[in-house]
């Protein structure tokens, strides 16, 4: 009885060279899921699993080369990943991990021409896989960007930038705009208006700028503020009951019922 993964996928021989004695298997079958991407569309994407590390898309390009053109490689450590379109400004380190590979053919007859093959061509037609002390020197020299590479890079990204930027401040501008029923919509671009100050405005802030003022000052903190506190204090009691006593003397006069 065979098992699920024996029955979905259909195993291959990859070879490095014609002479290769020892061939990898790789396992592959079409990429059927339910939410497609724009990288990896339904009916012409080929899913390859137990890639080894030091497969490059040159290498898997040549192996399926009979079965038609392929339009896009893409590898992931785990299925399913999608991958991110941030631009990158240095090399991601090849991990020695076996990997799978998303093949994406330009026809649906391409896809099953692959589905189709008993055998697979050598990876190395085109002799541009290095062994040995060679491959860890290329390996390190295209680890690191030319420096015109990196600043065309680096441009690109800038610009990205300034036209996301561009449109996020265009389409605030827009929403600043009084709307049919008068409304206007407050972003965090949206700069104050401004007011005329009248008399009576100034008076208010004069008034208000005083007040504060007024609190900031010490009072009743040295000795002689203190005492002419309270030589203020004793003079107003005074005059209050002076005008206490005139205001009494006022009532009683002006009373008109006199019982003796």
């Amino acid at each position: 009885m065979k098992s699920q993964f024996s029955f979905d996928f259909k195993a291959l021989q990859l070879k490095i060279t014609d002479a290769s004695t020892n061939p990898h298997m790789v396992y592959i079958k079409e990429h059927l899921v339910r939410d497609h991407t724009a990288d990896k569309p339904s009916g012409r994407t080929l899913f390859i699993v137990n890639v080894p590390p030091y497969v490059d898309e040159q290498s898997i390009t040549n192996a399926f080369k009979e079965a038609g053109t392929i339009q896009s490689v893409h590898f992931s450590e785990k299925p399913n990943t999608i991958n991110s379109n941030t631009e990158k400004f240095t090399v991601d380190p090849c991990k020695p991990s076996f990997r799978v590979c998303y093949l994406v053919f330009k026809k649906v007859a391409y896809l099953q021409n692959a589905l189709k093959l008993k055998e697979l061509q050598p990876m190395n037609l085109d002799a541009h896989i290095v062994l040995g002390i060679n491959k860890f020197i290329h390996e390190h020299n295209e680890s690191v960007f030319k420096p015109m590479e990196l600043k065309n890079r680096i441009e690109i990204f800038m610009k990205r930038c300034d036209e996301k930027i561009k449109k996020e401040i265009e389409k605030e501008k827009q929403l600043e705009q009084e709307d049919d029923e008068g409304w206007i919509t407050v972003t965090k671009r949206s700069k104050v208006q401004s007011f005329a100050r009248t008399e009576k405005v100034e008076n208010k802030i004069m008034a208000k700028e005083k007040k504060s003022k007024k609190k900031k000052e010490l009072t009743n903190f040295y000795t002689f503020q203190i005492r002419e506190s309270k030589m203020k204090h004793i003079v107003s009691l005074r005059q209050k009951f002076d005008e206490d006593k005139k205001k009494i003397a006022q009532i009683k006069q002006s009373r008109r019922f006199k019982p003796f």
